[in-house]
């Protein structure tokens, strides 16, 4: 029994040479790991821009509905909503309700 464990540590310290030398090869190409931009930080760059929101909650007031995002922080947006012909309303909404952003 006891040289399974040994096999298995021995096994471990192969691996974990291996993985330390890859990352090696990815830091010195230029490949490393990259942060992956949060919502709040996507939502910042499409300021300006009509999307149409998909909202978690059954709210509804912007469920599927163009919006132009007016302001963002890493929270809350700022949206201006369209409610039908020549009539617009602001709204603010926490980032956590949102489910989906399309572009337009």
């Amino acid at each position: 029994m006891e040289y399974f464990g040994f096999f298995s540590f021995m096994m471990v310290l192969f691996l974990m040479g291996k993985v330390s030398r890859l990352e090696r090869i990815l830091r010195d190409n230029g490949l490393g790991a990259k942060r992956i931009a949060g919502l709040g930080e996507q939502v910042r760059k499409q300021v300006g821009q009509t999307v149409e929101l998909t909202l978690e909650t059954s709210d509804g007031d912007i469920m599927g509905k163009q919006c132009r995002i007016l302001d963002a922080d890493e929270d809350w947006a700022l949206v201006l909503a369209n409610e039908g012909t020549k009539k617009e309303c602001e709204k603010l909404i926490r980032l956590d309700s949102v489910k989906q952003i399309k572009m337009r």
